[in-house]
């Protein structure tokens, strides 16, 4: 009877079959799990791309949110009305010093009164700040008027307003000029009295019954380019 040793230790792999099996398992899962997480980084990445175009400002909201995009009303607002001294509110009136045929001082008030005795120091009076506007308004829109002049020269306008007869009259007295053409002084004084005749005296804000408004036009007249 032969004798039929067992060897000593036991095989390192019982199933070396079943081993290599799963290796061969393994080594094809790895590939589909790389392919699962760049799925996963390119979903992310369309995502944040995503929020990030939603999320960024437009153009457009810049330039409907802008401030300065209303600047224009005002001088399209006084085109459109043919009435002096609503042109003169709204667009600012004249600035002193125009470099234009005729230039304009600042309207100074040369008296202010009521019924009765007491008197009041024009310096003490208020301002008609519209009329005010509306006379320069006037002058600088016959600023043709002494084209004919040689030389040119100055002409006060003064505006005697009255709140109690409801009234506006222009005057240009001889005091306050230097022109002395008579044929350029019946022009200006018509198309000054013409363009401030259509200015109201409702809702202009005063202190006293009548007011006298002084504004002093220079002329630069045809000997200098005018």
């Amino acid at each position: 009877m032969s004798d039929r040793r067992e060897p000593s230790h036991p095989p390192s792999d019982p199933h070396p079959a079943l081993a290599r099996a799963s290796g061969i398992l393994n080594a094809e899962d790895r590939p589909v799990r790389v392919q699962l997480v760049g799925a996963l980084l390119l979903g992310l990445v369309l995502v944040a791309s995503g929020l990030y175009l939603w999320r960024r400002p437009h153009a457009s909201d810049a330039s409907t949110s802008d401030p300065a995009s209303a600047s224009a009303s005002a001088p399209a607002l006084a085109a459109l009305s043919g009435d002096a001294g609503f042109a003169a509110i709204v667009g600012g009136g004249v600035d002193a010093g125009s470099s234009g045929p005729v230039s304009l001082s600042d309207a100074r008030i040369l008296a202010c009164q009521d019924h009765g005795s007491k008197k009041t120091a024009p310096d003490s009076c208020d301002h008609l700040a519209p009329i005010e506007q509306a006379l320069s308004s006037a002058i600088n829109q016959a600023s043709s008027c002494v084209s004919g002049a040689p030389g040119g020269g100055t002409i006060e306008y003064v505006a005697d307003v009255s709140f109690a007869r409801h009234k506006v009259n222009v005057s240009l007295p001889r005091a306050g000029r230097s022109v002395h053409d008579r044929k350029a002084l019946r022009a200006c004084s018509a198309a000054v009295k013409g363009a401030f005749q259509g200015v109201a005296l409702d809702g202009v804000d005063h202190q006293h019954a009548r007011y006298k408004i002084a504004v002093t036009a220079t002329y630069r007249g045809t000997s200098n380019g005018g």
